[in-house]
C-alpha cells in the first residue's frame, strides 16, 4: 500500500533546502530525522529507512507524521524534541529543608560563619540531614524558594530594646485615650479630642520612587549646602475632621503656645483635650504655666517611644510630603510652604479624616 511505502508528499524547494541544511548542520537526532524525511521523499519505504538507521518502524512513522502535520511551523520545530520535565528530584523535601535552614543563621547550629554560602549550606545539609546535593543544586533550590544573594542593610539592634525603650505606662495611657475618644464621640459639643504634632519641611526634596526610563534615572535638583526649613504645627479633631496648622521658623515652646491659643479660640465651648507626645516644646515650663492659666485645655500624653504609631497627624504629614515635597525642588522655602498651605486648603474634613485613618485608624481608639 502506498501509505506503507511513502508517507511524505512532495514539498517545495525551500523545504527541501531546509531539510538538507538540517541533515548537514543540525546536532544529534534532528539531523537524523531530517535524513529520514529526505529518504522518504526519494521513495524509500518505512522498512528500508528503519533498517538504515537501526530503529523501529514506529519511530520512522512518528517523525514522518510529525513532518506532515507541521502546518505553518518551521521544519526544525517539527523535527525538534518536545519539552521535557527533567529527572525528578532525589529528595522531594529538599527544597523545604533548604528554605527552613536558610532562614536561620549558621551560629544557630554552632557554626562560626555569620551567613550562609551555598557550599556551607550544602555541607550542613549532608552532615545534619544526610541530603547530599551539589552547591549548584542548592543554589537552584534557593532561587526557586525566592532567596536572592544581596547586600544586607543596617537596622537598630533590638537587644533588650523593648525593655529599654518602652513606656511602662503605655497600657494605661492607651486605655485613657480610648475613654476620652469615646466621650468625644458621645459628647462632641462638650469635649473635643485634638491630636497635635509637628514636622519639618526642608528645601532639600524628599525622594520617593517614581517611573523613569531604563538607564535614565530621574534627577532632582538640590539646594547645595544651604537647606532652609520650616516647622509645621498641626492639630486634628479626629471626630469632626477639623484641621488647624501653623508654619513657624523653628519648633520652640513659644510657637507651640501660639498653636494652643489658636486652638482655644477655634473651640470656644467645651473641654479641649490635646493628645501629644513628650517633645521638648510640649513639656517646657512655659507651656505648663499656659495650661494652668487656661482650665478648658487639658494635655493627654501619648505613650513614649511610640507616639508616631498613636498619633494620626503623623499620617497626614506623610501624605503631605508624598504629594507636595517629594521629588520636586521649589527653589525657595516660602514656595514650598505655600504649596503645603494649598494642599491643606483643598482638603475637606472628610478627606482629612480619611488620610488620618478615620475611625479605623489607631486600633486602640476604636470604640465598641
Amino acid at each position: 500500500m502506498p501509505a506503507r511505502n511513502l508517507y511524505v508528499q512532495p514539498v517545495a524547494d525551500a523545504v527541501l533546502a531546509e531539510l538538507e541544511r538540517l541533515r548537514r548542520q543540525a546536532v544529534g537526532r534532528v539531523a537524523q530525522r531530517a535524513h529520514m524525511v529526505l529518504l522518504s521523499l526519494r521513495g524509500k519505504t518505512v522498512a528500508e529507512i528503519a533498517d538504515t538507521f537501526g530503529c523501529g518502524e514506529d519511530v520512522v512513522r512518528t517523525w514522518l507524521h510529525r513532518f506532515e502535520r507541521r502546518g505553518e511551523q518551521a521544519v526544525a520545530t517539527a523535527l525538534g524534541d518536545l519539552p521535557r520535565s527533567g529527572r525528578p528530584p532525589k529528595d522531594p523535601l529538599a527544597g523545604h529543608i533548604i528554605d527552613a535552614q536558610a532562614g536561620q543563621s549558621p551560629p544557630c547550629f554552632g557554626l562560626l560563619a555569620s551567613c550562609w554560602t551555598v557550599a556551607l549550606l550544602a555541607m550542613h545539609l549532608a552532615t545534619v540531614f544526610g541530603v547530599v546535593l551539589t552547591p549548584s543544586t542548592v543554589r537552584r533550590y534557593l532561587h526557586r524558594w525566592d532567596w536572592r544573594w544581596g547586600r544586607p542593610k543596617h537596622t537598630l539592634a533590638n537587644v533588650r530594646r523593648d525593655r529599654r525603650r518602652q513606656d511602662p505606662d503605655r497600657p494605661a495611657k492607651l486605655a485613657r485615650l480610648a475613654r476620652v475618644r469615646a466621650w468625644a464621640r458621645a459628647m462632641p459639643d462638650l469635649l473635643h479630642l485634638v491630636f497635635v504634632d509637628e514636622t519639618d519641611l526642608c528645601l532639600l526634596p524628599v525622594l520617593r520612587s517614581c517611573w523613569h526610563k531604563r538607564g535614565r534615572q530621574t534627577e532632582v535638583p538640590t539646594p547645595g549646602f544651604a537647606n532652609p526649613k520650616r516647622t509645621l504645627f498641626g492639630a486634628l479633631d479626629l471626630v469632626t475632621g477639623r484641621w488647624l496648622f501653623r508654619a513657624e521658623v523653628g519648633r520652640r515652646s513659644a510657637h507651640f503656645e501660639a498653636l494652643l491659643t489658636e486652638l482655644e479660640a477655634a473651640f470656644p465651648t467645651g473641654l479641649i483635650v490635646i493628645a501629644l507626645d513628650s517633645a521638648p516644646a510640649h513639656t517646657a515650663k512655659r507651656i505648663r504655666r499656659w495650661v494652668a492659666a487656661h482650665p478648658r485645655v487639658r494635655l493627654l500624653w501619648l505613650p513614649k517611644y511610640s507616639a508616631h504609631e498613636c498619633n494620626p497627624v503623623e499620617r497626614i504629614w506623610g501624605h503631605l510630603k508624598a504629594k507636595v515635597a517629594a521629588n520636586r525642588y521649589y527653589g525657595q522655602i516660602e514656595r514650598l510652604v505655600e504649596a503645603a498651605e494649598r494642599f491643606f486648603h483643598e482638603l475637606t474634613p472628610e478627606e482629612l479624616r480619611r488620610l488620618a485613618g478615620g475611625d479605623d485608624a489607631p486600633e486602640f481608639l476604636q470604640v465598641a
